[in-house]
């Protein structure tokens, strides 16, 4: 699970570097500007990256509490 998180959040890195290359440099792209759909992806991209990194804590706090509940008996 944490391995498919790791994936999803550099995918996500991805897609943010994407969305601001369609706001501030859509020429790289070859593409015509398109401000606003990249500002929109840079948003969906950084609010689905934080959830992810929300998950992966979660299941890092509980396997850490497993771990030490685990020795303590």
């Amino acid at each position: 699970m944490i391995a498919v998180l790791n994936v999803g959040r550099f995918l996500m890195v991805a897609w943010i570097v994407y969305a601001l290359l369609l706001v501030f440099a859509p020429g790289i792209l070859h593409r015509p500007p398109a401000e606003m759909s990249g500002a929109i992806q840079a948003v969906v991209a950084f609010v689905l990256g934080h959830l992810m990194d929300r998950a992966l804590s979660v299941i890092r706090r509980r396997r850490a509490e497993r771990s030490e509940t685990g020795l303590a008996e």
